[in-house]
């Protein structure tokens, strides 16, 4: 058996024999922290202070100085002023003193900032990295111990920690939460792709599984392995109730250790995986305000991104801009129960119904005066029926008995020997105000903002902070994984803003020197 070896970490000032740079040798590198249980109780954590790294004869802060590494400062300012408090209560008194959590999120953060995910990845990255270093005081934690600290706090930094941040990345970037775009995306989950199994299979796995368990009934193993077959078969036979009733064929599969992941088409045209779809609420300066993953619907995720960006903000949202595939009544229902603009088009031009080989619902007007439908013909669709609401149907008004024989577009509309039918449901007079004011000049000219304030958010998520695939397994670990990322980003939007500022402001001195130096010269002559 071998061990690791430990690395010990030496936090007294090095010599400066031939350098004029004083140190504080009575600096202590442990932090104490109140037990909010009993006062009379400490805590102690490493927490060596960055100040005291040097490089040879200069110090690690001038040397990022005189480099122009700003982001490293921001970060360490902005994590400096959050409230550890929460973090700090969930380590015995006793024992060996653990790594201050503000130290550990600083590795963490600063890491996935630099497209840093693996925990290996990120112990090198404290040991040479010198902006990582600053950030994080210098510690050098073991993998397993990063690990350890994300698995203890996952709760706090997708919760109160980042609704926390957040408003400082707000007030940062000087933008608030009045009108957020959102927008989601599919990304490959850990499981493999090529083990996946249908219900048969699991039904097999199940069976196995139970009869292991009812000849071992004392071991844990196989009573955890009966859970988990258990929920994969759920898992299978829910998907194929569902593609039975929207229609589809063929049967659904799902992964053995990952039951929860959904194949699903994946974007840039890279066939189908087990994945999830993460969603978004950002503002206008890209800082995303409400943020969620669910394995198959982007909708469902609205909710609870809004009261996350209501929660952050302390403000109720006025304006909410989302791409046709948002444009249902579930979206349409929470935007007037929250009194929210909403502008959503059905298609993907705004004003336009959705591109279709046949005639969409969106291509006929209805008349509410006389209660018809408008073909695109210019022919009546007249009332031929109604359904009451119940917990299985929706209430509906079917329009039909149209002269569709003999038709120019029957072709483009329908192959029902009866002609086209229409039904209209509760929702659908909100659906047609949304059609209308997505045609008005105004609102195509606020939802053109839209593309640009979301969609790079996912753009800079894959390409800098290398979020193709998520490295975590289940539905709560990737939420998790997710929040991470999200933190990550939000912080680098807080530098981005901090470093726009500062050139705008030596762009500025530098015009008003040139307004001196050419009043100056007018005056001399």
């Amino acid at each position: 058996m071998t061990t690791r070896r430990q690395i010990k970490i030496n936090n007294d000032p090095q010599l400066d024999i031939f350098s004029t740079a004083t140190h504080n040798s009575d600096q202590s590198s442990f932090k104490e922290s109140g037990n909010s249980d009993d006062q009379a109780q400490t805590r102690r954590f490493v927490a060596p202070d960055a100040n005291s790294i040097t490089l040879g004869n200069t110090s690690l802060k001038e040397h990022l100085e005189l480099t122009d590494q700003k982001a490293p400062f921001t970060v360490a300012s902005l994590l400096d002023g959050q409230d550890w408090s929460e973090f700090e209560t969930r380590y015995a008194p006793q024992g060996r003193p653990p790594y201050a959590p503000r130290n550990m999120m600083g590795l963490i953060l600063y890491g996935i900032m630099q497209g840093v995910t693996s925990l290996r990845t990120l112990e090198r990255l404290a040991r040479v990295d010198l902006g990582c270093m600053w950030v994080c005081g210098g510690i050098f934690p073991d993998h397993g111990i990063i690990g350890r600290f994300i698995n203890m706090h996952s709760e706090s930094m997708t919760g109160a920690f980042f609704e926390s941040l957040t408003r400082v990345v707000l007030k940062k970037t000087d933008s608030g939460g009045n009108c957020l775009a959102g927008d989601g995306t599919v990304i490959e989950a850990a499981c493999s792709s090529y083990n996946m199994i249908k219900q048969e299979a699991a039904q097999q796995a199940l069976e196995a599984a139970r009869e292991k368990a009812d000849s071992e009934p004392d071991c844990t193993k196989s009573q955890k392995d009966l859970e988990k077959a258990t929920s994969v078969h759920e898992a299978v036979i829910e998907r194929n109730k569902k593609k039975k009733k929207n229609g589809r064929s063929g049967e659904a599969v799902v992964s053995p250790t990952e039951p929860e992941a959904t194949v699903q088409k994946m974007k840039r045209g890279q066939g189908y995986a087990a994945s999830y779809k993460p969603s978004v609420l950002a503002n206008s300066k890209r800082v995303v305000l409400g943020q969620t993953v669910d394995p198959t619907s982007e909708t469902s995720a609205v909710k609870p991104m809004l009261d996350q960006a209501e929660q952050i903000t302390e403000s109720p949202v006025d304006e909410m801009l989302l791409d046709a595939g948002y444009f249902s009544d579930d979206i349409i229902a929470t935007s007037l129960e929250r009194d929210i603009s909403l502008l959503c088009p059905e298609g993907k031009e705004p004003g336009k119904p959705k591109a279709s080989a046949k005639f969409q619902k969106g291509h006929f007007y209805y008349d509410e005066a006389r209660d018809v439908y408008w073909c695109p013909a210019g022919k009546e669709l007249v009332l031929i029926g109604q359904i009451k609401g119940s917990t299985r149907t929706k209430e509906q008004k079917h329009y039909g008995n149209g002269p569709c024989e003999g038709c120019a577009l029957k072709g483009q509309c329908t192959t029902n020997k009866k002609g086209r039918r229409i039904k209209r449901y509760a929702m659908d007079d909100a659906k047609d105000v949304l059609r209308q004011v997505m045609q008005q000049p105004k609102a195509k000219k606020v939802f053109s903002k839209r593309k640009a304030m979301v969609e790079p958010v996912f753009a800079y998520l894959r390409d800098i902070q290398g979020l193709n695939r998520f490295r975590r397994k289940g539905l709560e670990k990737v939420k998790l994984e997710f929040g991470l990322h999200l933190l990550a980003y939000n912080l680098s939007r807080a530098v981005k803003a901090i470093i726009y500022a500062i050139l705008s402001l030596n762009k500025l001195l530098c015009w008003l020197f040139e307004q001196y130096w050419l009043l100056d010269r007018k005056w001399v002559s």
